[in-house]
């Protein structure tokens, strides 16, 4: 069940922040032109995920009727980033890690020696500027704003891939409904900090093997 939960948590985040790889069909990508699908790290200079340089969010993940917690970190406007997943289990962290830098993401579990390694791409959306072929495609949908932790939200549905409502500010996902693998998933943030981050966060970590895959 940890497991199950795990990858259905991780999924979701994906899906709200539209992080697509290319050789996904283009019926199952996330709203965002070819010319936004660009790998990460040097070959995005000047790409902004987000509107804001740096910043933390914690998550209450509601999935499978048990609740995680998700840490992410991110800077360079979301060109790298950092988060922990996981479940407290007699005091101890249950779950995992996973480091987005220089164009790799980097994922592993908690006392784990070997993690996996994959070629990443950012897939950048801002929806006030999709196009109506996109809205069509995807069913995308805007309801104005509503606040989550004292910022002004734009709320979006989407019906495709999976059916979802996301919460964004500065295209920063704080809260996202969906229902994924069959599943009902809430992911709400409880904490925001705008600002710098520790740089050393974004550091790929030593004693762990993390062999590259496709």
């Amino acid at each position: 069940m940890k497991r199950i939960l795990f990858f259905i948590s991780t999924g979701i985040i994906a899906l709200s922040c539209n992080n697509t790889p290319k050789s996904e069909t283009a019926d199952t990508k996330t709203p965002a032109t070819e010319e936004q699908q660009v790998a990460s790290g040097k070959e995005i200079e000047g790409v902004k995920p987000f509107t804001i340089e740096s910043a933390y969010v914690k998550y209450r993940n509601l999935a499978a009727g048990q609740e995680m917690t998700r840490e992410w970190w991110f800077d360079q406007f979301g060109n790298r980033q950092f988060e922990e997943n996981y479940m407290l289990i007699g005091g101890e962290k249950t779950g995992g890690k996973a480091l987005i830098t220089d164009g790799f993401r980097y994922s592993w579990d908690y006392n784990a020696q070997t993690g996996t390694k994959n070629k990443y791409y950012q897939s950048v959306t801002d929806y006030d500027k999709v196009t109506q072929k996109e809205i069509e495609r995807y069913g995308i949908a805007k309801h104005g704003h509503e606040e989550i932790l004292g910022k002004k939200c734009l709320k979006v549905t989407i019906e495709k891939p999976a059916k979802s409502t996301v919460w964004l500010w500065n295209n920063i996902p704080l809260k996202t409904e969906a229902v994924f693998a069959g599943q009902k998933v809430l992911m709400e943030a409880v904490e925001l900090v705008a600002g710098d981050v520790d740089p050393k966060l974004f550091e790929v970590p030593a004693g762990i093997t993390f062999p590259e895959t496709e």
